[in-house]
């Protein structure tokens, strides 16, 4: 029987790409979870699923393809996640969405707010959590707080800012069809800063291969993270970037295609 592995962000990721590689509807394969991201005080932090997937008992299988298009590489999208904390009050639900918003996107925003204050103040953290803007693909929702919160929210390399993301997007985007990605920052402007220092660790690579001839690797980047090294270098002609492995063990490779100097 044909099965195909897959690696990706999220379990409903996973299983879409492997529907598509597989030629069958998703509710006629059947996946087996090889691998699970890896979790911080039981938050989803970093990592990716790896699934293993066939059809299902009974399901005739299609013909393959001559030629089958690899999955595409897995950005910051929805996830499945599970959070086990010791609560100091309960948070409660989204309610359930009968009729869908006059405007689906405010309503995925004002969700994500009042999730993310519930979570917050759920571990014992009792700060502003406001809108910050509202557009037609992602809603911003900033934390305000001192050094020491921001601090225990942002986590080591932006891993528990990013699992609370994960978590706050799921449920502000359940049961609207027309949602959006919410994306948490904190009043520092964390995001900005990080993404400034992977560029600039980009460039340096981008040197680095340039002047001795040989491919430079950075290992523990997130999905979102190798796709902005990506972005960084696409314009440079000296370098050319990819990714490879799978799961946890993936890598972004910035390999040298020219003896001339970088000139940056």
């Amino acid at each position: 029987m044909r099965s195909v592995e897959i690696s990706a962000s999220s379990l409903e990721e996973a299983r879409k790409a492997a529907a598509f590689q597989l030629g069958a509807p998703e509710e006629e394969i059947e996946i087996e979870v090889l691998e699970k991201p890896r979790k911080v005080f039981g938050i989803i932090t970093s990592g990716e699923y790896r699934i293993r997937a066939t059809y299902a008992e009974g399901v005739a299988q299609p013909v393959a393809p001559e030629a089958e298009p690899s999955a595409p590489e897995a950005g910051p999208q929805l996830a499945e996640a599970e959070v086990i904390l010791e609560p100091v009050g309960r948070p409660q639900p989204p309610p359930p969405v009968t009729e869908q918003p006059d405007d689906p996107k405010q309503a995925v925003a004002e969700r994500a707010r009042q999730l993310t204050e519930d979570i917050v103040r759920m571990i014992g953290i009792d700060i502003p959590v406001t809108i910050n803007s509202v557009g037609e693909e992602e809603v911003e929702i900033v934390l305000d707080g001192g050094d020491k919160n921001l601090g225990l929210l942002i986590g080591q390399g932006g891993d528990t800012l990013d699992a609370l993301q994960l978590i706050v997007a799921i449920g502000a985007n359940k049961g609207i069809e027309d949602g959006c990605r919410v994306v948490l920052d904190t009043s520092g402007g964390y995001r900005e800063r990080h993404r400034e220092h992977l560029c600039r660790r980009a460039r340096e690579a981008a040197e680095e291969a340039q002047r001795t001839g040989r491919d430079v690797v950075l290992t523990d980047l997130k999905s979102y993270e190798r796709r902005i090294v990506h972005m960084a270098l696409a314009d440079e002609p000296n370098v050319r970037t990819y990714s490879e492995g799978e799961g946890r063990y993936r890598r972004l490779v910035i390999s040298p295609v020219s003896s001339e100097p970088l000139d940056w």
